[in-house]
């Protein structure tokens, strides 16, 4: 190999691998496989294709980082047994999250020593499990054109939406502006099976006579598997903030989550009332 310096001090190549299964949506993985299958071994231009595979927030250091490593453990194993290792590591992954009832999800700053999976890895493979029925609810949303393409995915499949949104009216301003998560979604407003829903004002006084705010964060899967955080549906939570959630495997406790939402929908005077897709309402 010409033109690079092999590092001397890097993560094991092992431990970099762990890390970027535990961290790296499923999309990035998949696109990093399919390019270390056309490399021989690791050259100048190797950081660069899997930066540009599938790019996204995070990317170019993960990608550094494991050229980096490939180097410094050996610089003449072929891309084809890094893409093995790698694939081999994810699905092995995957078996040992089938396993746990519940998991820890996190923006923003991570730990080198515990591997803990990323915010919009985990909503995108929540989205991605919903078989009949989706619910997601949020404050905000802006941005975020991964996750409303998984959403209209999921539709396209046939899996009814709800959408469970703070307005920038109903919030009495706090949202900032005249927009709200209605504009992040736009694009699934003529799909049939995406509903919009709001929490009626008239509903949002509570016994303190304060009023409240439709601040809920969950994405749940039929009645199987739900993810509950701080994070909102916006690209800086996702990526930038410090944010922390758990991602719920418990079928009991998943299936009284879905219930209580659809009571408070499907109820003749319930408080979640069908929101059109007019920004202002």
């Amino acid at each position: 190999m010409t033109g690079l310096d092999i590092p001397q001090t890097a993560p094991p190549l092992s431990h970099v691998l762990s890390e970027l299964v535990a961290s790296l949506p499923e999309t990035h993985l998949t696109a990093w496989i399919r390019v270390l299958r056309t490399i021989a071994t690791p050259d100048e231009r190797t950081e660069a294709r899997l930066a540009t595979a599938h790019p996204g927030a995070g990317i170019g250091p993960r990608a550094s980082l494991l050229v980096t490593s490939w180097m410094a453990t050996n610089a003449q194993l072929p891309g084809s047994a890094v893409a093995l290792a790698l694939e081999a590591a994810s699905h092995r992954y995957e078996q040992d999250l089938a396993s746990h009832h519940i998991e820890i999800v996190v923006s923003g700053p991570v730990s080198d020593s515990v591997p803990i999976r990323l915010t919009a890895s985990v909503a995108v493979k929540v989205i991605r499990a919903a078989t009949s029925r989706l619910l997601i609810t949020s404050y905000a949303a802006f941005g975020i054109r991964e996750i409303v393409s998984e959403i209209w995915a999921a539709a396209e499949r046939g899996v009814s939406v709800d959408l469970i949104l703070e307005t920038a009216r109903s919030s009495g301003g706090k949202l900032g502006g005249d927009s709200d998560g209605r504009t992040a979604f736009h694009d699934l407003r003529f799909h049939p099976d995406v509903h919009l829903w709001q929490w009626a004002n008239d509903q949002r006084h509570g016994p303190g006579g304060r009023r409240g705010s439709m601040h809920a964060k969950v994405i749940a899967a039929d009645r199987a598997i739900a993810f509950l955080g701080s994070a909102n549906l916006t690209d800086n939570a996702y990526t930038d903030n410090l944010e922390i959630g758990a991602i719920i495997h418990d079928l009991t406790a998943v299936a009284n989550l879905v219930d209580h939402f659809t009571t408070l929908m499907r109820s003749e005077d319930g408080p979640l009332t069908r929101l059109s897709w007019s920004p202002r309402p």
